[in-house]
């Protein structure tokens, strides 16, 4: 499967997502995952099955498409995510690529209610593929992404 579309997929921390993999071949068992962020790039799913050696092993799982999910999104996990697949130690096709793009939301204070007359600052940031950490102000004005605050 050739000129697969990239995918970008925008989570808040602490949410569950579904990476999907567009180039499966109905059988996940020739399906494997890799993680790159910074240039570091980690393997998540060989084969169909889930790496053992990797710290975030309990949140990762396979869905029966062969998408990639994880559970409680941590900043971390933001990065660039590729599915390919195998047949006979061959790769068939071109990766399927799922840009994972993590939105932070942290307050100035440990309170966990806001009483009337009182005030908290929220700040925004995005933890994308080729950054560390971004402010969603840079994002908004660079890349042309809209964010709104709700209640």
């Amino acid at each position: 499967t050739s000129g697969v579309d990239d995918a970008h997929v925008f989570i808040s921390s602490g949410e569950n997502v579904r990476l999907p993999c567009n180039n499966d071949l109905h059988d996940c068992k020739s399906t494997t995952w890799n993680h790159n962020r910074h240039s570091a790039v980690v393997e998540l799913i060989y084969l169909g099955i889930k790496k053992k050696d990797i710290e975030r092993h309990e949140r990762l799982s396979l869905g029966s498409d062969c998408s990639l999910n994880i559970k409680n999104i941590k900043k971390e996990d933001s990065g660039s995510y590729s599915c390919r697949q195998y047949v006979n130690g061959q790769q068939q096709g071109t990766d399927a690529r799922v840009y994972l793009h993590v939105l932070h939301v942290s307050s100035s204070s440990s309170q966990t209610e806001i009483s009337a007359g009182s005030s908290v600052t929220l700040s925004c940031q995005l933890y994308s593929y080729s950054y560390a950490e971004v402010s969603c102000d840079d994002w908004i004005r660079s890349e042309g992404i809209q964010l709104f605050w709700v209640n």
